[in-house]
C-alpha cells in the first residue's frame, strides 16, 4: 500500500527529481498552506494571476488567485478552497505530467461543481 508521501515522491520522481517534493514540502510549511489527512495532501498557497509563474511567487501582495501545487487523495480541489483561511476570486493548478500550462478558475465555478 502505497502512502500520500509515497505518491508524492512518485509523481516528484515522474517530473525529474523526488527531492523537489522535500523542498516544496518546507516552503509550504513557511510560506503556504498544507492541508494534510490519511486520505489527502494538499500543497498551496496565494498569488497573482498577472504576477508571472505562480510557482515563483512567495509572500504576494494582494493575491487574486489560489495556486494548488499539488494535491492527491480524496479531497477536492473545493474542499481545499473551503479550508482557505480567505476567499479569493480564483483558483489555478496545472496537469504538470501533461506538460499544461496554469488553468485558471473562478472560485464560484468550483465550489458550484462539488
Amino acid at each position: 500500500m502505497n502512502t500520500l508521501i509515497e505518491e508524492a515522491k512518485g509523481f516528484y520522481a515522474k517530473l525529474g527529481n523526488p527531492l523537489w517534493f522535500e523542498k516544496d514540502l518546507g516552503n509550504y510549511l513557511l510560506d503556504g498552506y498544507i492541508h494534510s489527512t490519511p486520505n489527502s495532501l494538499i500543497l498551496g498557497k496565494p498569488v497573482r494571476r498577472d504576477g508571472g509563474d505562480p510557482v515563483n511567487q512567495w509572500k504576494v501582495g494582494e493575491p487574486d488567485a489560489w495556486f494548488v501545487q499539488f494535491a492527491v487523495g480524496e479531497a477536492s480541489i473545493s474542499h481545499f478552497i473551503n479550508l482557505m483561511p480567505f476567499r479569493l476570486p480564483y483558483v489555478g493548478w496545472a496537469r504538470e505530467l501533461k506538460k499544461r500550462p496554469v488553468k485558471w478558475w473562478a472560485t464560484e465555478t468550483i465550489l458550484r461543481r462539488k
